[in-house]
Order: C-alpha cells, then structure tokens, then sequence
C-alpha cells in the first residue's frame, strides 16, 4: 500500500506523487456549488430547503437521483485517462449514520480500483462539526466536535468502522483525519486537536496497521505549529502532513513554512486542497507543487455555472426563483419539483473544462504569464519589485510601476485586473525557464520589449531578436522531446521585459 518513508510517498519501493481532485459537492454539498447564499450554505440547510419546497417523499427521491449522478465512473474512468491518479473524496458523519454514504463510498473505491485511481477518504463533515462553518455541515456555527466528547467518541468510532470497511484496500491511498480544524476564531480548542489525533490514530492502528494517515494543521489547514510536538513523541510512523492553499501567491515563498515542517518532521506533503481562482493561478501553483515534490488535490472538481472547475453543470432555469426560496421566498410544489427536475438533467450533463485541465499540466496550448517560471538564473536586486517570488534573482515588476504585495484573489476565476499585471525584467546575463506538455511540434511566442536582444530557445531551436520600445512578438516553431518542450528566454545584451509566453500546436 502507498506509506511514508523518508519524507515521500511509495509504493512499490518507487516514489509516488498523488495527483487529482477533491469530489467536493458530492457527499457533502457546499451551497457556493449551486450557487445558493446563507442560510442555505450547507447540506442540512440545502436538504431542508428541497424537501421544504417538494415534500419529503420527492426530497429522498431528488437525493438519491443526485448521489448516483453527480459523480459517476465516467468521472473516475476521464480522471485516469487525463494522467491523474487520485480523488480526495469527502465525507460527512451524519449520512454515515444514516447508511446513505457508505454505497457511494463503496462504488467509488471500487471504480478507482477498476480505473487504477487512489482514494483518500476526507472526514470533511465530523460528528458536531470541526471547524464551525458550513463547510462541515456545522448545526450552530460552533465546532461543537470539540465542545462536547461524545462527538468525539463518535468520530473515533467512524473511523474505526471505515478502518475495518478499507485495512486491506490498496485503492485507498490513505485517511484524511479531519478537514480544516478550528479556524483562528475558535482558538481556544486548539490545544484539544493532537490528543485527538492521536486518538483517532490509535482507534485505526488497533484495527489497520497499514494505511497512510493524513492530518492538517489549524486554521483550514494553513497553521503548522500544532505539529511542533511531533518532533520529540511522534504520532505513527506512516503519516503524511496537510496543508491548504487558496488566494495567495503560487510561489515557494508562501510554501515555505509547511515545506520547513514537512523537512524535520521526515514527512511526506499533500497540498490537500488548492484552486478556486483563475487559469493562471493554476498554471503556476500546481506544477509548483510537483517541483518541490508535493502531492496535490484540486478543489473542486465539479460546480454549477463556472469555467474554473474541471467539469461544469449549466444553472437550470428558474433557479433563480430556488435561490430566492433559499432566502426565505415560497413557490408551488409543482414548479418547484420541475425546476428541481431540471436541476437534475443540469447535473447529469455536465462539460468538461479543457482549459482547467491544460493549466494544471502545463499542456499545450496555453498562454503563461511571463512571471510563472520555472527555474530562473538571475544577478538582480528584489528591491522595489512586486512582492511575489521575492527570493528569486530576476526582477518581477507590476506594468503599472509601483511594488508591493500582489492580489492573487480570484475567486470565480476572472483574470488579473489591469493593476495587477506583473513583466519580467532580464539583464544582460539572465535566464528564464518554462516547460510545457506538448505531444507534437508548436509555435512559441514570447512577447516581448525593451532595449536588448533576446534569445529564444525552445526544443534545440534558436531565435535571436535586438528589441524596440514597442510590445513584440519572438516566435520560433519547436518540437517536443518525450512530451516535454522545454523554453529558455535569455538576455544577451542591454535589458528585456517579458510579458507572457505561449504554447499552440503548429
């Protein structure tokens, strides 16, 4: 089975990447996925909101229709067939308790089985809840998993129920203990979480000595200091360290505190959630990860209406009149089970996003902004610059002249305003270096400007251009070798300033 040894992944006696998507909205539906607002943000509100609207006996009907087609082995068999090789899937207790959860759970491992796609179960939604929000089907906005122990005694038990269900599934990358913990504003139970865990450890390693455990730090996932004691009384010896990323930047910088844990603690590192933003976003944060040897789950595969997710349902119509129920407003029973019915057909029909897909590979063809590089070689001082990649030696400037932070906050995937565009700038001397998935020969562009000359360098092939003042197209076709185009942009005289760089299939 997939376990931690010496700081990475393996299985197999080779080193393993985890790389795909969280099946968020699935088990646990998020209101923001079907573009509901508070009250209606979570899955006891959104349940009470359909059966409020169509009665009880076409709200078990509508749920059921919705768990067997939201995600099927379609999804699982396209994941595979795209080179990713996991799916994070999350879990909420209260349908463990009611039964509804565990057939899907069955079903998904069984096709990840069948399609050679890992599983890593996600306690997203734990017994009273953990974080006090709606993204753990949270009753009172309080993270009552730590008010109150019989909910912990409850969460114990369900992991040692889904320790016995998964010990000898080799499908099953792991268990992701507990989503997201106790955001900054409950801090106070913060001292509660390592007992915890180390219960929970305990309950699954009297049952399953073998499967990969996953724990995240404090504050959805982004506070690491809880793991401190871990280096002087270690929780398991097959343990993997979580953190999330979302609207920051997608450099090493920003990576650095959970890369330094990860690097005394002798553990491996999954990015356990990580997108909501724009393409670009994408392209650089996630081939990052790879780089610094950090497996990745993408949230979320599916949502309504967006061209940021993977796949994509269409808003159906009169949804805005459930959205308006949402807050409170009442229609009839029977326009509101056609619409519900609609929402259905939406659901089941759902588009794939190419473009998501393309960003997070690097695949030809996409356009990249100048400052997602991979690798630079530079002399040039950092100050007065804009403050991303702030530890690399080549100047990354905003086109508007000023410096400072950057805002990477993109949350429905709209490109970077005006003010926020960043260049490049190469002196004499200085490297920048980018690499694409291409399956086939393409045209790289570089747009470009100043007063130097630049080369281009992209699959053996040499450009050469002496610049002017204006923006200008460096071209060159190139062929890729065993998948990869590797592109290198240098200055060889006076100074350059880079835009963007592109990729497309000649």
């Amino acid at each position: 089975m997939i376990h931690a040894q010496g700081g990475r992944l393996m299985r197999d006696g080779q080193p393993l990447l985890l790389r795909g998507f969280g099946l968020g909205g699935w088990l646990l539906p998020e209101g923001y996925m079907w573009k509901l607002d508070k009250p209606c943000d979570r899955p006891r509100s959104m349940e009470a909101l359909v059966a409020r609207l169509s009665g009880d006996a076409y709200a078990a009907d509508f749920w059921r229709r919705y768990l067997d087609s939201y995600i099927t082995e379609a999804d699982i068999a396209w994941i595979a067939a795209e080179g990713f090789n996991c799916v994070r899937l999350p879990i909420n207790a209260r349908h463990l308790d009611d039964g509804q959860a565990w057939p899907y759970i069955d079903a998904c491992v069984q096709w990840g089985r069948r399609h050679g796609v890992y599983v890593l179960l996600d306690m997203h939604g734990a017994p009273g809840g953990q974080t006090g929000q709606n993204i753990d089907d949270s009753a009172h906005d309080q993270p009552e998993l730590f008010q109150n122990p019989a909910f912990q005694d409850a969460l114990v038990e369900h992991w040692r129920q889904l320790a016995l269900r998964y010990r000898d599934e080799e499908m099953v990358a792991g268990y992701d203990l507990l989503n997201e913990p106790l955001p900054n504003f409950f801090a106070q139970y913060n001292h509660l979480l390592m007992p915890l865990y180390r219960r929970l450890a305990a309950a699954i390693r009297a049952i399953d000595p073998h499967h990969l455990l996953v724990v995240e730090g404090l504050h959805w996932a982004t506070d690491f200091n809880v793991f401190d004691e871990l280096k002087t009384c270690p929780l398991d010896g097959n343990v993997m360290l979580s953190f999330h990323k979302y609207w920051s930047e997608p450099d090493a910088e920003s990576l650095r505190p959970f890369l330094d844990c990860a690097k005394a603690l002798h553990m491996p590192l999954l990015q356990g959630e990580s997108g909501e933003n724009n393409l670009d976003w994408y392209a650089a944060a996630f081939p990052l990860y790879e780089r610094l040897g950090i497996s990745w789950s993408f949230w979320s595969y599916k949502k309504m209406d967006c061209a940021n997710s993977p796949v994509t349902f269409a808003k159906p119509a009169g949804w805005e009149q459930i959205q308006a129920c949402a807050a409170g407003e009442s229609i009839p029973r029977d326009k509101a089970i056609r619409i519900l019915d609609g929402f259905l057909d939406c659901v089941r029909s759902g588009a794939r996003n190419d473009a998501v897909i393309r960003a997070l590979t690097r695949r030809a063809p996409l356009c990249l902004p100048a400052e997602h590089f991979d690798a630079c070689t530079g002399h040039s001082s950092r100050v007065g610059t804009a403050a991303y990649r702030i530890s690399e030696p080549v100047r990354i400037v905003f086109a508007d002249g000023r410096s400072g932070a950057v805002n990477f906050d993109r949350k429905a995937g709209e490109p970077q305003p005006p003010e926020e565009n960043l260049h490049v700038l190469l002196d004499a001397g200085e490297e920048v270096r980018y690499g694409f998935d291409a399956g086939d020969a393409c045209l790289v562009t570089v747009i470009c400007r100043g007063p130097g000359v630049l080369l281009l360098l992209a699959g053996g092939e040499k450009v050469f251009a002496r610049l002017t003042p204006q923006w200008q197209a460096l071209q060159c076709k190139a062929a890729p070798t065993d998948g990869t185009l590797a592109v290198r942009v240098t200055c060889t005289e006076g100074e350059a300033a880079l835009e963007q760089v592109s990729v497309v299939p000649c």
